[in-house]
């Protein structure tokens, strides 16, 4: 009996891993709706916003390095996949994108909710493609699922709803080709590599998430040439934050000792990653980066080593090859670097402040998470709170918006991280602004009884977006939020609702919500005034704060004459 298009996409997308489709019916897509609903190999995902659902298939690809799948109706559907679709992109997630689209007798003649979808996720998807034949199945199923698995990015199928239940001709549906051959450096290069290694006297690592199947090389090398590393925030849960060889994360969010270390290192390896930002990196120092696609390398920085190839073939090869560093003076100077900076965190995360501190909170979080946690992240400052204070340990995971930075991450990833890993803890921390963007699939939470944790760092405000303003001397605007109860609002949606005020409450309010087998809002008030620093503040941007807090002060801007004034008043 001859199968349908949308039987026979459900076919491919099972051959190709896919358990799990997440999004929202509509009329252009019910028939694979209906299709979802008769097949018990693969299960349909209902949300309450397709954002939801591409964020959810995104953090669901980072974690597991397979395919996911979601589906959106035309139109609209298909527009609001974007975001998520973008963030897939951007840290390399392969996630598949089906969308229903008009008949084929009504393209073209503007019809209701008609846009030109190959237009609209060009940009975003590594192949977009309209079926027009039947016939195409599955062959053009089988090549978008393979291109976004080796691509590691976002594909692209439209099903038009007239083809949708469509006969397709019976034909042998062959295997998905999923994994490649780890590509190996060229030799040449290798040997180059280690020669820089071995002449420098202050090597540093900045590795990536791409170094995740290789930790164990990496530590290997770092130990044998005496080199500190430095985790990008991605790479946060390589391993563990109290390990002997990390200074920490780079950037504006990231720790001293990593600043220290990269203004003061003689060469920088890169390993498993495209760090992209250009003011972070050394001037007039050489680079060897390890990537397995030459596009990346260097995009960022002046690259003088490239090593093309995987980090399972290139560090093991390197790790090999150097010769064993004895001086450790580097190193150890790296280390007492960071255990300054570690005894400041220390202060500020057991602070008995009220209102309560954000890096006590993050701190607290970590301490109470389970050995084996998975921990999200949205965008903003609660970023920085969980980047210096909260500790990953090893076997923990931990993911976020990281390229696109994207507010709203949070509670659609720890969804997806949840559906995926069903067994393992799943917690969020969420600024009050991000989480105020999507807090309707709490609904979904509590329809499918995942038992997340979503921990509010609740400051009544964008506090990033002030920390940018007043850096560049502009007084703190329109970032405020309007006090809400978040704890009465998650009860409202049907999950679990706590909220605290004290120092003393967050201890009991986090163990109760960690132990709920529903989903669970911890709703923490924290100290509005406190904003994350960088790790290094340049003179201009010192000079820029002062500037807005003076404005502040006196009510004024520039238009009002403000900035004659102050330069006066700094004078």
């Amino acid at each position: 009996m001859a199968s349908t298009v949308a039987e026979r996409l459900l076919d491919v997308l099972v051959a190709a891993g896919v358990r799990q489709v997440v999004g929202i019916p509509g009329d252009t897509v019910n028939v694979i709706i209906d299709a979802l609903r008769r097949d018990d190999r693969i299960e349909f995902v209902g949300v309450r916003h397709e954002e939801t659902a591409a964020f959810a298939a995104s953090a669901r690809a980072k974690l597991t390095g397979e395919l996911s799948a979601v589906v959106g109706t035309s139109g609209p559907g298909a527009i609001h996949l974007l975001n998520g679709l973008y963030d897939a992109k951007m840290d390399h997630a392969p996630v598949i994108a089906i969308t229903g689209q008009v008949a084929g007798g009504q393209r073209g003649t503007h019809a209701h909710q008609e846009v030109d979808q190959h237009r609209l996720f060009a940009d975003v998807a590594i192949t977009s493609e309209l079926l027009v034949d039947p016939a195409q199945l599955p062959r053009l199923a089988v090549q978008a699922c393979q291109t976004a698995l080796a691509g590691r990015g976002v594909v692209h199928l439209a099903i038009p709803t007239d083809l949708a239940d469509a006969a397709v001709p019976d034909e042998p549906l062959h295997g998905i080709a999923r994994q490649h051959q780890p590509l190996p450096a060229h030799r040449e290069h290798l040997a180059a590599a280690v020669k820089l290694l071995n002449a420098s006297d202050r090597p540093v690592i900045l590795a990536g998430i791409g170094a995740r199947d290789a930790v164990g090389d990496l530590l290997r090398l770092a130990d044998r040439i005496g080199a500190p590393i430095i985790k990008t925030l991605a790479g946060k849960a390589l391993f563990a934050d109290d390990h002997p060889s990390t200074v920490g994360g780079l950037g504006l969010l990231g720790t001293r000792p990593a600043v220290n270390a990269i203004e003061g290192c003689d060469v920088l390896v890169m390993a498993g990653t495209d760090f992209p930002y250009r003011d972070f990196y050394p001037e007039g120092v050489p680079v060897i980066q390890i990537e397995r696609s030459p596009s990346h390398i260097g995009r960022r920085v002046p690259v003088s080593h490239p090593l093309v190839g995987d980090t399972v073939e290139v560090l093991p090869a390197l790790a090999d090859a150097v010769t064993e560093r004895t001086d450790r003076s580097w190193l150890e100077g790296a280390q007492q670097d960071m255990g300054r900076w570690r005894r400041w965190m220390r202060v500020l995360e057991t602070s008995d402040a009220t209102p309560l501190k954000p890096a006590r909170l993050a701190a607290v979080v970590g301490a109470h998470l389970d050995d084996d946690a998975i921990v999200v992240c949205d965008t903003g400052a609660v970023t920085a709170w969980t980047a210096r204070h909260l500790a990953i340990r090893d076997r923990q995971d931990f993911t976020l918006s990281g390229n696109l930075a994207s507010m709203a991450y949070g509670l659609p990833a720890a969804i997806g991280a949840q559906m995926a890993y069903p067994d393992r803890q799943v917690v969020a921390l969420v600024g009050d602004g991000s989480f105020t963007m999507l807090p309707s699939d709490l609904i979904t939470a509590a329809e499918l009884g995942l038992p997340i944790t979503v921990v509010v760092f609740d400051n009544a405000k964008l506090g990033l977006i002030t920390v940018e303003q007043q850096a560049d001397a502009q007084p703190d605007e329109h970032t405020s939020i309007p006090g809400r109860d978040l704890a009465a609002i998650a009860r409202a949606f049907g999950a679990e609702g706590l909220r605290v005020e004290s120092p003393d409450d967050l201890e009991g309010a986090l163990a109760t919500a960690l132990r709920s087998p529903r989903p669970t809002v911890v709703d923490v008030i924290v100290d509005a005034d406190e904003l994350p620093i960088p790790p290094k503040i340049e003179l201009a941007r010192a000079l820029g704060f002062a500037q807005a807090k003076v404005k502040e002060f006196f009510g004024f801007g520039e238009r009002e004459g403000g900035v004659e004034v102050i330069s006066d008043v700094l004078r």
